[in-house]
């Protein structure tokens, strides 16, 4: 089964992520996650240019290659970082179709991947959006994180003071950050045309954040549960 956490940065998906985690696991369940290693983020910018690149050079056509097609990244070395990006999200997202038997949480899956996509290429025609959204394989349930837009600036605001100056280099600035709110909130009204279960919560707080683990992890049992008695119906 996999499990999809999307929405804008600053609001939580991979605080919720590890917590989703820890309840499931608690309660005897095999739990994979799969988050952005945001810890060595030079050595991480660096390989997937360089993979991206030699995806490139070589010519190689593939899913990634048609999705950004549709939504090109106005900037060359971006375009490589993305391309390596969705390559290893599909590689990852294979192995967690084969593994029936474990439950896999993605931070930042297909759908965050689009929203990347609209804001690094400015492109937010609905049609194109909703095209590459159609090419990308889809979770068994989506969880969109939502949070007000003077929250995520006050937290963005504070992110990016921590960070190094290598690491500002690499990151988008702040205004392309609270722009992707508005890329997210397209994004979500173009999910309405797909078959995708979608759940909407906040996790401002730690209230927040205990009130969405419980209902998603309940969720996610329910979905897992019927899912892998299907399973078994085949195999017999």
């Amino acid at each position: 089964m996999i499990l999809e956490l999307f929405g804008p940065s600053g609001a939580g998906k991979t605080t919720l992520a590890s917590e989703l985690v820890h309840v499931l696991r608690d309660q005897g369940y095999c739990v994979v996650l799969q988050t952005g290693d945001r810890r060595h983020p030079v050595r991480r910018a660096a390989f997937k240019l360089v993979s991206g690149l030699h995806s490139k050079w070589i010519g190689q056509r593939s899913l990634g290659a048609e999705v950004l097609k549709i939504l090109p990244p106005k900037n060359e070395l971006w375009a490589a970082r993305l391309n390596w990006h969705l390559e290893a999200l599909l590689q990852a997202w294979r192995a967690a179709i084969a593994s029936n038997d474990k439950i896999s949480i993605f931070d930042q899956g297909m759908v965050q991947f689009v929203c990347s996509l609209v804001l690094f290429s400015g492109i937010t025609d609905r049609e194109r959006v909703s095209r590459a959204l159609e090419l990308l394989p889809k979770p068994d349930l989506l969880v969109r994180l939502q949070a007000p837009r003077e929250i995520l600036e006050v937290r963005l605001k504070e992110r990016r003071r921590n960070l190094g100056i290598i690491q500002k280099f690499l990151e988008v600035d702040l205004q392309s950050s609270l722009d992707h709110i508005d890329h997210v909130n397209l994004i979500g009204e173009q999910l309405g045309s797909f078959p995708v279960p979608t759940t909407c919560v906040e996790s401002l707080d730690s209230n927040g954040l205990t009130a969405a683990t419980e209902m998603i992890a309940r969720g996610v049992i329910d979905k897992f549960g019927a899912a892998r008695a299907k399973f078994k119906r085949v195999e017999a």
